[in-house]
């Protein structure tokens, strides 16, 4: 049985609302994440952060990290309490002190203009890009999850204390936004956001371990092909981890898995992890008293790997597959496998694993 496949917005007549809900309630809380990979090396994690955990509503926090080859992670953030920040009228750019974010289309912008560091991402957000809603029923009740911007196309200028001079460089971004009224912590144990790209096509994964017995993954694909853009969603029956779990790790209670494998009928598909390349508290930028009240229910952790994402496809005759290694990006048509023939896959990423709590406490 082949893999089957949807169009991305299968239930959306249009591109959808990347707006903030802004929602009510004490455990209410909305996130964006943003993953930023630049052709100089450079990588940009960033997150932008709405909760109403603590005292007042809609506390507004942005945390980022900006990675150079053969430096350490440089940090920046910024964090302030409702109607001490910036929120359009609209609820599509956030001013957040010396962090922004603009999600207005055709072009979003993400921008940080501290004394210490400057950075300025410009991408596509066209209405004809890829984005994608996760179904819910392959998520915890009461959360949802926007897939906004899959290997977007970027233009980045960057100035780090270490840097000379206004670096520029071109890249991809990949964009998603998650909001629950709900304590997050009770619903997931650990999320697993997986982002690649390779030869005209952008991955992204999303894998999830709940309190009670919830497991789910999600997988969508967005292929390039002779100036056409085709976009599917893949949702893998089952998944899990890699046997072994790495050995040395610096933090026992939130270890990094070798890998990820997930398969649907007589697909299989494996998320290879490498190379840890930052490991921090999410949760160590919010001030007090906001921090004390998450951390009665959540001690979180976050750690970003390098990722491959392969597999063996039985690839129906219109699902796009994922490109072989070093494979062009025109002609992709022709090369698609049919029904009976397979083929080795492999996109290279990385994997974003967002523990809720220490392992030894699921």
């Amino acid at each position: 049985m082949g893999l089957t496949a949807a169009p991305a917005r299968a239930d959306a007549p249009g591109p959808l609302d990347p707006s903030a809900r802004m929602l009510r309630g004490d455990d209410a809380s909305e996130s964006y994440g943003i993953y930023v990979e630049l052709e100089s090396g450079h990588r940009i994690a960033q997150q932008f952060l709405l909760t109403n955990a603590g005292p007042g509503e809609h506390s507004a926090v942005a945390l980022g990290h900006l990675v150079e080859p053969g430096r350490a992670p440089f940090r920046y953030e910024n964090g302030r309490r409702e109607g001490r920040w910036t929120l359009s009228d609209d609820r599509l750019y956030f001013d957040i002190a010396a962090s922004h974010l603009d999600l207005h289309r055709p072009e979003g912008e993400l921008r940080i203009t501290k004394d210490v560091i400057e950075i300025f991402v410009h991408f596509d957000f066209a209405p004809g890009d890829f984005d994608a809603r996760v179904p819910a029923a392959h998520l915890p009740p009461d959360y949802h999850v926007d897939l906004l911007a899959v290997g977007a196309p970027a233009r980045a200028r960057l100035r780090a204390p270490w840097m000379e001079k206004d670096l520029v460089t071109e890249g991809r971004v990949w964009l998603h936004h998650t909001w629950t009224k709900r304590e997050e912590s009770e619903l997931l144990a650990r999320r697993i956001d997986v982002v690649g790209h390779a030869n005209g096509t952008s991955f992204y994964g999303l894998f999830l371990d709940g309190e009670k017995s919830l497991s789910q993954a999600w997988v969508a694909s967005r292929v390039a092909c002779d100036g056409m853009i085709e976009s599917r969603i893949n949702v893998p029956d089952r998944w899990r981890d890699s046997e072994g779990v790495r050995a040395g790790q610096p933090e026992s209670e939130y270890p990094l898995p070798t890998g990820l494998e997930f398969s649907r009928g007589g697909e299989t598909g494996r998320i290879t992890l490498g190379r840890e390349w930052l490991r921090f508290d999410p949760l160590s930028v919010i001030p007090q008293p906001f921090r004390w009240f998450i951390r009665r229910t959540s001690k979180p952790r976050q750690v970003w790997a390098d990722a491959t994402i392969g597999g063996t496809l039985f690839a129906a005759p219109e699902t796009p597959s994922l490109p072989n290694a070093g494979e062009a990006e025109s002609g992709c048509t022709s090369k698609r496998e049919t029904e009976t023939e397979t083929a080795e896959r492999s996109v290279t990423g990385v994997a974003s694993i967002t523990f809720l709590n220490p392992f030894d406490r699921r």
